[in-house]
């Protein structure tokens, strides 16, 4: 049984035209040194981004968004002045909601019309770009870790387009994405390993009573609350699930001395193999805490001894990797996340705007599950864990964009159809 991949609107497209997406994809996905890192696709869509909101002509889903992006980057402005933050960092801070704003806007506006195959094309046009610049000029990182610092995202981009092209069945879609996770569990790559399993298994039961009665909540008054509490205790039933499995990853034969200890390490520490991965929560709390309202600034300089505290914190609670404490040269406020970033920067608003913006993206996907193909759920898995443990860079900005575009697309798409599949 496969689900449908046909939009409502478009008839077919040429091949020429499938070609010039897949050209368009590869050459948004360069990115450029201006100011700070920007890729050339979001140059062109914030062109086409202002020429279409020139019009005044918006949905009312991306008026809301707009008005979180213009809240966030006028905080973000306020704090900069209260803390005196250098021009430089100052500009990029403030730019960035803009900036990643206009790329969801410009791929969902003009995604959510046509054949389906421009997006598909597009994206593997982004992921082979990705894929060569990655081989130009690798990183001190990538020589060490090809996989998880260079190949296996756009890898993972590649084969999620080609189950959505060819209209895979269930078989094909799971043997593909556990290939996948094995590859990534052998290269110490474990997000990269587990959200895509976990977004498969939610795959295969999306036609289950379960995830029907979670699909319901998107018709009901306060579903948007419970779907948060739906989600934290996902959250914290995987840290302890995967806290015991990992609690004897000596005995894995396929890890690394170095990955096994950093596992068994993290999973029998206080805060489990989650939280002990992502520890700098720990003190972006504490920095979020002692300026609420405006925030530390754009590159929350560290003036308040929080990394020195954050070094006995995660000694404190045994998820340091060494016997002693850890003393750091790094200048910048721990903050390993896009929540806890936005917290820091900028305060409370820039908080708000990403639990807004979680909020929507479960609703959207929650609500257009039947139709979705595993793309969209392993973006979802993806978005979640970034929003909590990843932070706001550049690379993120720009993959984060274009998934949730493409999701805003299809939501447009099929809001007016019933949900059907092919047998």
């Amino acid at each position: 049984m496969q689900t449908t991949s046909t939009l409502p609107i478009g008839a077919r497209t040429s091949q020429a035209a499938l070609l010039l997406y897949l050209g368009l994809g590869a050459l948004c996905a360069i990115k450029v040194n201006v100011i700070g890192e920007v890729y050339v696709g979001e140059f062109i869509a914030a062109a086409y981004g202002l020429a279409v909101l020139s019009t005044l002509r918006i949905e009312r889903g991306y008026a809301t968004f707009l008005g979180l992006t213009l809240m966030w980057a006028f905080a973000q402005a306020l704090s900069d002045l209260s803390n005196s933050t250098p021009l430089t960092s100052s500009i990029k801070g403030v730019l960035a909601p803009g900036v990643f704003f206009l790329t969801v806007f410009a791929i969902g506006t003009h995604f959510s019309e046509g054949s389906p195959k421009r997006m598909w094309y597009f994206l593997i046009g982004a992921a082979l770009s990705e894929i060569f610049n990655v081989s130009r000029a690798p990183t001190e990182e990538i020589l060490y870790n090809p996989w998880k610092w260079g190949y296996a995202m756009p890898v993972l981009m590649l084969v999620l387009c080609y189950l959505a092209l060819a209209r895979a069945g269930a078989l094909r879609i799971a043997l593909c994405i556990l290939a996948y996770c094995t590859v990534s569990v052998v290269f110490d790559f474990r997000s990269a390993a587990g959200l895509p399993l976990l977004a498969l298994l939610i795959y295969l039961l999306r036609r289950t009573s379960v995830v029907a009665w979670v699909r319901s909540l998107t018709n009901t008054r306060g579903g948007i609350p419970l779907l948060f509490g739906v989600l934290v205790l996902v959250i914290a039933a995987l840290n302890a699930l995967f806290s015991m499995v990992f609690a004897h990853a000596g005995e894995f034969r396929f890890l690394t001395p170095e990955a096994a200890h950093k596992y068994t390490v993290q999973a029998t520490s206080d805060l489990g193999i989650l939280f002990g991965g992502r520890s700098e929560i720990l003190i972006s709390v504490r920095a979020f805490l002692d300026a609420p309202l405006l925030g530390h600034g754009s590159w929350a300089v560290d003036r308040n001894g929080y990394q020195d505290a954050y070094s006995v914190i995660v000694y404190q609670m045994g998820a340091a990797l060494s016997d002693a404490i850890v003393v750091t040269d790094d200048t910048l406020i721990p903050a390993h996340s896009f929540l806890m970033g936005a917290l820091v920067w900028s305060g409370v608003v820039g908080g708000i705007y990403w639990l807004c913006m979680l909020a929507r993206t479960l609703w959207l996907f929650v609500r257009n599950m039947p139709t979705l193909p595993i793309f969209f759920y392993v973006g979802t898995a993806q978005f979640v864990w970034d929003v909590f443990f990843s932070p706001f860079s550049a690379d993120h900005r720009w993959e984060t964009a274009l998934f949730l575009g493409m999701l805003f697309a299809w939501h447009q798409s099929h809001r007016h159809r019933q949900p059907r599949s092919v047998q």
